[in-house]
């Protein structure tokens, strides 16, 4: 006879409709603010936010909000690419995955790895370019555009988790884990 303790249970989901709504929320915010300052894809606070979501969010509803916003800036972009897509859930969820990671370490980590980033976001598409318009082009794009644009989105990454960081983490910790406790 199997006693019951061998017997496979459901871990008993623990989400709740405020965890979803927050999710969809904050989903919603970082979809929006990357279209409001649409004026220069690199300067955005999308790397700000996957860092402090990640700091804060249980993987369960982190990695559907970072989901979500691909999906939602490719639908709303009309971007959807079977080489450019991907290339951006690998990135997106890589950051969120390594934040995640480094949460409890000091400021200085977080910074070095949002500048960074900067830099490894864009070769994700690197090689994508490369494949849909062929290696002999690939150098004249990384001059003339990539570079530029790796440096500026490294720059944003490292003043926006340096200055805005560690007071947005503190109201989602208030806003996420603040209300739980009360």
């Amino acid at each position: 006879m199997r006693s019951n303790s061998s017997r496979s249970k459901p871990i008993p989901s623990k989400r709740t409709v405020r965890d979803v709504s927050l999710a969809a929320m904050l989903l919603a915010v970082l979809f929006v603010q990357e279209q409001l300052l649409a004026f220069d894809i690199n300067v955005q606070l999308t790397v700000l936010l996957i860092a402090v979501y990640a700091a804060v969010l249980p993987p369960a509803l982190l990695f559907p909000v970072i989901c979500g916003y691909v999906v939602l800036d490719n639908l709303f972009m009309g971007s959807f690419n079977l080489l450019y897509t991907p290339a951006m859930f690998a990135a997106w969820l890589l950051l969120a995955v390594v934040m995640r990671a480094v949460r409890a370490r000091p400021l200085g980590v977080k910074v070095a790895i949002a500048t960074a980033f900067g830099f490894v976001y864009g070769w994700f598409f690197a090689v994508p370019f490369a494949l849909l318009y062929g290696f002999d082009r690939l150098w004249p794009y990384l001059v003339a555009d990539f570079f530029p644009a790796e440096v500026t989105m490294a720059a944003v990454g490292f003043l926006t988790i340096l200055l805005l960081y560690d007071p947005l983490r503190k109201l989602l910790d208030t806003l996420y884990r603040g209300v739980r406790e009360s």
